[in-house]
């Protein structure tokens, strides 16, 4: 998946609805954000399974985010390009199964943010759908 969200210092998009087929899960493999825009912008973004409040800060200790992404992008005025530093951090062992959502907090109004969320399909067995739907309501199922 991949797309652009345009405005304000905090975006909020879901981007994928839960379909009913607990079988079919997704694990991450990739999660990239970057300002569109030739300015000097930093953001911090995650992905979550269930919506995030808007102004909080990343948390890895709750289950319901999936992976965060942190981005600081400079503009060089006397070479007129970018130099962006980027941090990506994937859970790697969490599956979703339902839904999928990405909430990017940045320090400059009216800009473009890219991502770019690269996903491995997989079947699921019955108790691996389960435990995935525990893990996407917050639960702790442990490691």
């Amino acid at each position: 998946m991949r797309g652009q969200i345009s405005g304000n210092t905090s975006l909020k998009r879901t981007l994928l609805l839960d379909d009913g087929l607990i079988n079919q899960g997704y694990r991450i493999t990739k999660f990239i954000v970057w300002c569109g825009d030739l300015l000097d912008a930093n953001c911090k973004a995650t992905l979550s399974s269930m919506p995030k409040i808007s102004g909080t800060s990343q948390d890895a200790s709750v289950n319901t985010e999936i992976a965060w992404s942190t981005s600081c992008q400079e503009m060089n005025t006397g070479a007129n390009r970018n130099t962006v530093n980027s941090v990506n951090i994937i859970d790697e062992d969490h599956v979703i199964n339902r839904d999928l959502f990405i909430t990017i907090e940045c320090n400059v109004d009216d800009r473009n943010w890219n991502y770019l969320v690269v996903m491995e399909a997989r079947k699921l067995s019955d108790d691996e759908a389960i435990l995935a739907i525990i893990r996407e309501e917050a639960q702790n199922v442990g490691a």
